[in-house]
């Protein structure tokens, strides 16, 4: 049954390390989480596993849908800070690998590459600012520039020295299990050229077919941003971390940044999501900030199609309630009607068949003020079409394939059906008909714009349909 979930904008709730356990994965069948995101290291293979098949035996066997982070590589934490602590502007600190009276220990793989003198160090989500001034033997000096609270298991990010290239190495045969198992949505390292993208497309369409997950792109720097035009054919999408971004670009452009790149994706008909630590306060806190509220808030109003919540926030003991904050922030916002995406496509590019009738078919339900816009979508590329637009109205996409289904729950302002029957193309209709009636919120009497993009129930043969329909 299609409800009206009363938003458009998706919600991401992320896992790593503990987290990832099958009781958490519990907890999220009994939250309004459209996708969930598992962070990847080849040692948590295992609980990666378990946590999927816990979602796939929901809801009738249409789960919740996957999505693994491989574009993932911490440089290290804090690990013996007990509880939080506040630093200020001009405060010295010790960093050690192996601990020590009053010195911080610090778990990296990468020790011995990790500092240099006069660098930038940032924790967490870069609210606390650090200056290398001198590297010795087993300890750091370092004076503190942007005071504010260390908590436990704070991840530490270095500019400077973050351009290892074997970060981005990712052995396929140690994936395969986790991609054989289930897997909707892969998020890749922005580092990697087009052409490797392009072969890792390839490898996964060889070893799944119809079942090859949708690859998201990761733009985490500045560098990634500037080349992502050149990405973009090599993928289904962008995960937008504005994070990581504002440590390697001034933080200010980060706003305009973002704007930019869903500018992009919609234009492109991609997925976009986005992510920032939202609500990164409320892995200790019950309650967000306010600068938090408005990040959020207008993320929703920029278009993203998702937002994350991060790892932090749901290993911390208030993760049900930051997705339940999610959802209000979303909602009241989507509910002011005056209040427009940032970008909008006013004047969409016709360069295809595709581009016309779906921009008719958008133009013609705002006209109408129609229920919904309907669609039939083999692939998905129909409802992403549709959805680049953001409507004022619901997107259902009626689908036959069941992977189709799960990868377009990230997808804003679309439901879907899925037609577990193949029927002739004449009779496409009434069965859409009487499927909506029965399984949406839409009733008998209402108006709907139904566009079929290479596919018709007038013919046998492939062909665009656009029409307005009244349901019986």
């Amino acid at each position: 049954m299609i409800e009206q979930s009363g938003r458009r904008t998706k919600v991401i709730k992320s896992f790593e390390g503990a987290a990832l356990s099958p009781s958490e994965a519990e907890l999220v069948l009994r939250e309004e989480v459209d996708v969930v995101r598992l962070v990847y290291k080849p040692e948590l293979i295992r609980a990666i596993l378990d946590f999927q098949e816990v979602l796939s035996k929901a809801d009738q066997g249409r789960g919740v849908p996957v999505m693994i982070d491989i574009s993932g590589w911490k440089q290290g934490s804090l690990h013996n800070v007990r509880e939080p602590r506040e630093v200020a502007f001009g405060d010295k600190l010790t960093f050690s690998p192996i601990g020590g009276a009053g010195t911080i220990h610090v778990n990296s793989e990468f020790w011995d590459q990790l500092f240099k003198a006069d660098s930038s160090v940032y924790l967490g989500t870069g609210m606390v600012a650090l200056k290398v001034e001198a590297v010795k033997d087993k300890l750091v000096d370092l004076i503190v520039e942007q005071g504010g609270t260390i908590y436990p298991d704070m991840e530490i990010v270095i500019p400077e020295t973050r351009k290892d290239p074997e970060r981005y190495q990712i052995n396929f045969d140690k994936l395969a299990s986790i991609l054989d198992h289930g897997t909707d949505y892969l998020i890749v390292p922005g580092q990697w050229s087009a052409a490797r993208l392009k072969d890792f497309r390839k490898t996964l369409a060889q070893r799944l077919g119809d079942r090859a997950p949708w690859l998201i792109v990761k733009v985490d720097s500045g560098d990634v941003y500037e080349r992502l035009e050149t990405l973009m054919s090599s993928v289904d999408g962008v995960l937008i971390s504005r994070r990581e971004m504002s440590l390697t670009v001034n933080p200010a452009t980060v706003p305009m940044i973002t704007k930019e790149i869903i500018q992009l994706c919609n234009d492109e008909a991609k997925i976009v999501v986005t992510a920032s630590e939202m609500l990164a306060s409320m892995r200790y806190n019950a309650t967000p900030t306010r600068a938090e509220v408005s990040d959020m808030a207008n993320a929703v109003i920029d278009g993203t199609d998702a937002i994350v919540v991060s790892e932090e926030v749901a290993n911390g003991k208030y993760g049900s309630q930051a997705v339940a904050v999610t959802h209000r922030i979303i909602q009241d916002i989507e509910s002011q009607q005056a209040v427009k995406p940032n970008w909008i496509k006013a004047a969409p590019p016709i360069q295809n068949e595709m581009d016309a009738v779906a921009a008719s078919a958008y133009r013609t339900a705002e006209r109408i003020k129609s229920k919904a816009l309907v669609t039939i979508t083999k692939a998905g590329n129909t409802a992403l079409k549709l959805s680049s637009f953001r409507p004022p109205v619901p997107i259902i996409a009626v689908t036959f394939s069941p992977w189709v289904r799960r990868r377009l729950a990230v997808v804003r302002g679309v439901e879907t059906i899925l037609l577990d029957m193949d029927p002739n193309l004449d009779e496409v209709l009434p069965v859409v008909n009487d499927r909506l009636v029965r399984n949406s919120w839409l009733k008998a009497g209402d108006s709907i714009v139904f566009v079929a993009i290479t596919l018709s129930p007038l013919s046998r043969e492939a062909s665009n349909l656009l029409t307005i329909q009244t349901l019986t």
